[in-house]
């Protein structure tokens, strides 16, 4: 007997051997291969068998799919006396220990319909699944009546198979199996499979009447299937290189994981996904291409060298103070500030300078920087280019270099400066090459470059080669290092070189974690060599700060009836302390002078200070003051605090988030609007306008035995493109509370 589908001449799909079992009835099957529901002639012995199969959803065409299992019942007379699961290949047997009969069954392969699939279309038609496999059933053997074996009958399987049978507490093996001889009654059956969560079940088992366990085992794990257009983007899962797309990252514990993608002429992208046990999670990406002037740099490269110079790539590349700090890389974190991320260059050395290409490098908190230097000794007729995009639209964002450390011979030591070598190249006033000379009303993922050097002949080398490979002169910004004031050069007495890029509040917080977490653009190092005759630059004009207006200062009277209120409000039954606030970070040329760390200033704001205060568990502090935004004076501010020990920065609030808060505390004042009123205290309780200040960990937290310090932070007056002047504007103010 055989079985096909389609019309005459078609494929077969199934055969069968028939025997006459009982005249007058018809031919009965003894063995089958092929697809069961093909194959309508009943087994001999009265032995019935059925399966249905389960789709693996992600191996699909059209109307079918792969199986992944098939579930198979068998009967005998019409009752079951077998059901279980069983894999491609996977047998099974059963004996019949009354009358000697029995049945075997292999599943060899099959299809599953693509309906059973959630998500794909339902009824979709076409091809219809076929599977095979090989039936062989024993017919009563003759002789005498076989004597009924001892005990009851359990037939254990799980999918998938492979799991431990613990019976009553024993070792049965693994599934799947029939364990015979066990006694009537109940019986505990827990199966155990590493990555899959424990299965427990409660049998009674009944003479003559065999029971069933069938278990699909949950996975402890889920599983990230990540997919972009185009492919072949490298996948960074946690920030761990994981391969790349099409990718399945199996074996995943649940819970939020960051994914991101990299591939070379796209804009990185990074997405959250949530893991869950036992589910795929699907993250599809479609890469932005870079317009960033990208697509010149290899025939800038070239040019480059052309014009005598080595080449060599660093990258722009997130800095991550704390986990530096955290690590023991660096001595403190400088004053950063919590609201906002920083990226900086980290350069290769000096050709041949190998491993004393700098004092500071990430490597130990980022192994795939090792050779690249946050700081880096410079020649002065050397430069740093960097070509690629500026920042999504954001608030505030700026380029800068800086000295970094400078050799003290009385101490015979490097001690950290960290001061600013000029005006920095913000948002204000870039090139970008929209009207060229002149500043752009829109510097968002714009083509730039900016050149980074000390010599005057230098950067004229490198526009003439970026003319050359077809770049304007209208998107190229100098960055220039008055190499009078520092002391270049590769020896170990000399001064080091960082930069700096700073953003600020991004309008799509989407597109800026993309940027930031991501290498944008190009960064190069570059060595003449040929000596030229020095053209050192001179110490760059400065910006004046400030524009004579003083109004804020009016508001002085205003103020101090806002301390006396935030008194009255908090003050009965506490210790009532106050610090003057004053200037906190000097500018970069009179920290040159001074000799002094300027804690990567930054001409673009004014930075104020109050403190030092202990903050106890039961303390809390009052800021309050002039919202510098809504008086003029500022595009934005921000208060934040910090551990007197290392400088970190842990939290802070910004103005977008006090704006309004000192209304309630002067009531009928028509200026109270530009006033605010903010508490940090150890505990909130809820307390809205109320920030907790973490005593954990490492960084990330100041303990109570470590004083807290209060910085304030004004960023660019509107008229001038720089921070406010400090005649200009009216301080902050502080005010700590204790119990008595």
């Amino acid at each position: 007997m055989a079985g096909s589908i389609g019309t005459q001449g078609e494929r077969w799909t199934s055969i069968g051997t028939l025997t006459p079992f009982a005249a007058p009835e018809p031919y009965h099957a003894t063995h089958l291969f092929g697809d069961l529901g093909l194959l309508p002639a009943p087994l001999v012995a009265g032995y019935g068998i059925s399966a249905t199969t389960k789709p693996d959803c992600g191996e699909c065409s059209g109307s079918v799919c792969t199986a992944r299992w098939a579930n198979v019942t068998i009967t005998r007379e019409g009752t079951p006396v077998w059901n279980g699961t069983l894999l491609p290949y996977g047998e099974m047997a059963y004996d019949d220990p009354h009358d000697g009969s029995g049945i075997s069954v292999t599943f060899v392969s099959g299809q599953a319909s693509s309906n059973l699939c959630p998500g794909l279309p339902v009824g979709m038609s076409g091809i219809q699944p076929i599977s095979v496999f090989i039936v062989s059933v024993r017919q009563p053997g003759p002789g005498p009546t076989v004597t009924p074996a001892k005990g009851c009958f359990l037939s254990i399987s799980s999918v998938p198979s492979g799991a431990t049978i613990l019976l009553d507490g024993i070792n049965r093996g693994q599934t799947s199996q029939t364990i015979s001889g066990l006694d009537s009654g109940e019986h505990q059956v827990v199966l155990e499979k590493d990555g899959y969560a424990p299965y427990e079940k409660t049998v009674i088992l009944s003479p003559g009447r065999p029971a069933f366990v069938v278990a699909n085992l949950a996975r402890l794990y889920g599983s990230l299937r990540i997919q972009s257009t185009p492919s072949g983007a490298a996948v960074f899962l946690n920030g761990t290189a994981a391969g790349v797309t099409p990718l399945v990252i199996g074996d995943l514990l649940p819970g939020e994981y960051t994914v991101t993608l990299s591939k070379t002429g796209y804009v990185n992208a990074t997405r959250m996904a949530t893991v869950s046990a036992g589910q795929e999670k699907f993250v599809i990406v479609a890469l932005s291409p870079k317009k960033d002037g990208s697509e010149k740099v290899d025939a800038f490269v070239r040019e480059l060298q052309a014009e005598g110079f080595i080449v060599q790539q660093g990258k722009l590349e997130k800095f991550d103070v704390l986990a530096m700090y955290d690590a023991h890389v660096i001595p403190s974190c400088y004053g950063n500030n919590p609201s906002t991320p920083y990226l900086a260059y980290k350069l290769p050395a000096y050709p041949g300078l190998g491993q004393r290409g700098g004092r500071v490098s990430d490597a130990p908190v980022k192994p795939e920087n090792r050779g690249l230097w946050l700081d880096y000794f410079m020649e002065p007729d050397e430069a740093i280019v960097y070509v690629g995009p500026t920042p999504p639209e954001v608030k505030y964002f700026s380029y800068r270099s800086y000295i970094g450390t400078r050799w003290f011979p009385d101490q015979n030591t490097y001690q950290r400066i960290f001061a600013s070598l000029g005006d920095t190249i913000n948002n204000v006033r870039i090139r970008t090459g929209i009207v060229p000379g002149q500043t752009s009303t829109g510097p968002y993922n714009k083509p730039i470059m900016i050149i980074t050097t000390a010599d005057k002949g230098t950067n004229d080398r490198v526009k003439k080669a970026a003319v050359r490979a077809g770049y304007s002169t209208g998107m190229m910004n100098d960055d220039i290092i008055p190499s009078g004031l520092i002391r270049m050069g590769l020896g170990n007495t000399s001064d080091t070189i960082t930069f700096v890029h700073r953003l600020a509040f991004f309008a799509n917080e989407t597109l800026g974690n993309d940027y930031v977490n991501s290498t944008p653009g190009y960064v190069f190092r570059l060595t003449p060599t040929i000596s030229q005759a020095p053209q050192p630059y001179g110490v760059p004009r400065l910006i004046v700060r400030g524009t004579g207006d003083c109004h804020e200062l009016d508001l002085l009277k205003d103020q101090e009836a806002l301390r006396d209120a935030i008194i009255a409000r908090y003050g009965d039954g506490m210790i009532v302390t106050e610090n003057k606030t004053d200037i906190w970070v000097l500018e970069g040329y009179d920290s040159l002078q001074r000799e002094t760390d300027s804690l990567g200033d930054n001409r673009d704001a004014l930075y104020l200070r109050n403190g030092d205060y202990l903050l106890a568990m039961d303390d809390f502090i009052i800021v309050y003051g002039v919202n510098h935004r809504a008086s003029g004076k500022a595009i934005y501010t921000n208060v934040a605090l910090y551990g007197t020990k290392a400088l970190n920065g842990v939290v802070a609030v910004t103005d977008a988030e006090y704006e309004g808060t000192a209304l309630s505390y002067l009531p009928g004042d028509p200026n109270a609007g530009l006033f605010y009123v903010w508490k940090f205290a150890r505990n909130c309780n809820g307390e809205e306008g109320c920030t907790e200040v973490p005593t954990c960990c490492g960084g990330l937290g100041i303990p109570p035995d470590i004083p807290v310090r209060i910085g304030f932070r004004s960023y660019i007056e509107k008229e001038t493109g720089i921070g406010p002047s400090f005649n200009e504007i009216l301080y902050d103010g502080v005010i700590h509370f204790s119990p008595a």
